[in-house]
């Protein structure tokens, strides 16, 4: 979060008796104005800095209006998406909620470049496929799962379809805060100059 300070006791002295009635709406109004405008540089962020995002990753930027009881405009990401979302953002280690994350190896992937829904199922279901555990108790094999070969008897070269990971580590990718501060301090005097005279207009 943060906050944009203007001297808004000088603005009110320079202005008409009917601008200064106006100015609460026309804050809010620019608030909200300001708000779009982050929401779709962060939206055209998504498109620049991850390869093909789906549709619902980029319907996952939110914007809270602000109103006359509260002049803060907020945008974020839904919660759903805030929960992979968040970690581009920040950085850090994700660890999956049950025992190990799915991450796609060679098997074919969707448009997005992510693992269809029901695809392991359905690679399990093929036959010649058998799921490696943890290494130790005998396997030398990385855990995930694997199709045998067409060798005789399967003996021919494996292929790791999926790799179950304890955890995935993130770097920084997504500049989330500083494309909402570069926006909205470019944007926001000019909002409030074109508010503040409509609002006048109507007044009158």
């Amino acid at each position: 979060m943060f906050d944009i300070t203007a001297d808004f006791d000088k603005l009110e002295r320079i202005l008409s008796d009917v601008a200064r009635k106006q100015l609460p709406f026309a804050m809010m109004m620019a608030i909200n104005d300001t708000g779009a405008d982050v929401k779709r540089a962060e939206e055209r962020q998504l498109d620049r800095k991850f390869d093909r995002p789906t549709p619902f990753t980029k319907r996952g930027v939110y914007l809270r209006r602000a109103n006359k009881s509260g002049l803060t405009a907020i945008v974020g990401f839904k919660r759903v998406q805030a929960s992979y979302l968040g970690l581009q953002v920040t950085g850090g280690v994700r660890r999956p909620k049950r025992k190990a994350l799915v991450i796609g190896a060679g098997l074919r992937r969707n448009k997005y470049g992510n693992l269809a829904k029901g695809a392991v199922k359905r690679a399990e279901s093929k036959g010649q496929t058998f799921v490696a555990k943890r290494r130790g108790g005998g396997s030398h094999l990385r855990p995930g799962l694997y199709q045998r070969g067409k060798g005789r008897g399967g003996s021919g070269k494996l292929k790791m379809l999926v790799t179950f990971e304890p955890r995935a580590k993130y770097e920084k990718r997504f500049p989330f805060h500083q494309t909402a501060e570069r926006t909205a301090r470019a944007a926001f005097e000019g909002h409030l100059v074109r508010r503040i005279k409509e609002a006048v207009k109507s007044a009158k």
